[in-house]
Parts: structure tokens; sequence; C-alpha cells
């Protein structure tokens, strides 16, 4: 039971006396003016505490992956979170690693240094080995093809935001992505030979996580977006990379990728200290200044 303790008595690493409360109310009875929200991937299970948190004047900031540009899935929950967000003065984000900076926002800061971009390719390939447990789950390692195949058809395997991610990147390219618009392929990452994982020993022939493709173009408009997406353990390489076409051709890589984990806890903490001076209602990464790290 971790109700009523503070956090100190709870994770050996912490030295907070913050006491966990179960409910909004308990937790901001001291006071509180920004609520971290990192309960869930899908926006319309996320949205009723969002919407709960700016009644009682609080600034959201979240990693729910929808939630990087919540119209594309869910337009009318979208509209009812921005209402309430309004009447209540306060700015609402969703935001992160991937989705929210290495395959859309930063996509869009290095299209700045150019007039015209025609296609952006982003690459994220990340070894799940170094990862925790739960997202070696979430990219089906272990499983047999069968299985990890089953999984996506079920939606219950893959990397959640993906057509958020072509959405806000087109956006801030001047394009509209309609819902339904982006195509998302869902492949696994093949061991040949014995690899060990958190999960246990991957045999030969099974999973070790996945590639995951995001297309979308406009040829009126004459932009394509492709995010290429490996998660897998034993991946070689790992980087982040952005490619984009046009008259004046731009890549930016980073050696080594944004790691995960610990970015993804920086943009919440960094976000949190500037959603304030976003304007009211549920906004974008699009929207917000630059939130540069500031702990020393």
């Amino acid at each position: 039971e971790k109700v009523g303790k503070p956090l100190s008595r709870i994770d050996d690493a912490s030295t907070s006396e913050v006491i966990v409360a179960d409910d909004i109310d308990s937790a901001t009875r001291e006071g509180a003016d920004v609520a971290v929200v990192c309960t869930s991937s899908w926006f319309d299970q996320v949205a009723p505490t969002v919407e709960t948190c700016v009644s009682r004047g609080l600034c959201v900031v979240s990693s729910c992956e929808q939630m990087l540009w919540p119209g594309y899935a869910h337009a009318a929950l979208a509209q009812r979170v921005d209402d309430a967000a309004r009447r209540a003065g306060k700015a609402v984000i969703g935001s992160g690693v991937n989705p929210g900076f290495v395959m859309d926002a930063l996509a869009v800061v290095l299209s700045s240094m150019v007039c015209e971009v025609t296609a952006v390719r982003c690459v994220r390939r990340v070894d799940a080995g170094t990862r925790r447990e739960p997202l070696q789950a979430k990219v089906g390692a272990t499983l047999t093809v069968d299985e990890f195949r089953a999984r996506v058809a079920q939606n219950k395997l893959g990397h959640m935001g993906s057509p958020e991610s072509v959405a806000l990147l087109a956006a801030g390219l001047g394009r509209d992505v309609m819902p339904g618009s982006v195509d998302v392929t869902i492949d696994p990452v093949v061991a040949d030979v014995p690899m060990v994982s958190a999960l246990g020993t991957i045999a030969p022939g099974h999973a070790t996580g996945i590639h995951q493709v995001a297309c979308w173009r406009d040829d009126v408009k004459r932009l394509s977006i492709e995010l290429d997406l490996t998660m897998a353990v034993g991946t070689s390489d790992p980087c982040d990379r952005v490619e984009l076409q046009g008259p004046t051709p731009l890549t930016l890589e980073l050696p080594g990728g944004v790691p995960g984990d610990t970015a993804t806890v920086a943009a919440m903490v960094n976000l949190a200290r500037v959603v304030h001076d976003a304007q009211a209602g549920l906004r974008t990464m699009l929207d917000v200044r630059p939130a540069g790290a500031r702990h020393w």
C-alpha cells in the first residue's frame, strides 16, 4: 500500500517527503499549478483526468502518445477537452520523446533552416535490450512470429503515436493530415541467433522487437513523410536521424539516439515549467516555446 506514505519510504533512491495520494483533490490540497499525467497512451482514457485537473485550476502536461495531436483519432473529444481548458484558462499539452520530439518536433525545427521541404524521413533505431522490461514486452520480444502478428491484428502491440507524429510534423510544414490518412505497418524483427532479454532468452526465429513505418503524402502540396522506427533487442547502431529533401537537403543525426526513459522525464519536467506561457486550451508542441534544461 503506497497511499499516505512519503516517496522516500516507497523508493530508496528518493529523498522526497511528498505524500502519495489516490485522488486529485488530496494531491493538490497543499497547492499545485501543473499536473503531469502519465497514466495511459490512449487519449480517451486520460481525457477525464485532464478535464478534472483543469477544473481544479491546473495546467496539464502529459506523456500520453495520442495527446500529441489528439484530433487525429479523437476529434470530438479533443474539442471537448479544448473547450474545458479554455473555460478554465489553462493550457494542456501532450509531449515526450517519441512522439513529441525526435520524429516530429525536431524535424520541424530543422526545417526552419530551409525555405522548402518536399519530403521528410525520420529514422529512430533503439536497442530495446538497454531499456526496461515493460518496453521489451511492448515491442514483442520473445514472441513467435505468429504470436507477434496476432497481437498486431488485435491492436495489442506496436508503438503508439506514429500517426500523431505525422500530423504534428505536417502541420509544422503547413499541411493538414486527415484522420485515417496515415498508413502504418508493423513487422517483427526476427532473431537469427539466441539472444538475452529481460523477458528471457529469445530463440532463433522469434521476435526481438518491432520495425514500424508510418507513411503519408500530399501530392497536391508536394510533401511526403516517412517515420521509420526500429525498437528491438540487439539493434545495432542506435541513432536518431532526420532527413529533409528539397532544393536544399539537410540531414541531422544523433549517434546513439535520445535515451527514451530519462528523456521522457526531462520532457515532462521541462515542459511543466513553460506550459503556463501557452495560450489556454488543448495545445501542441507547435504552440509552446522551447523548454531548455534549467537544472544545476
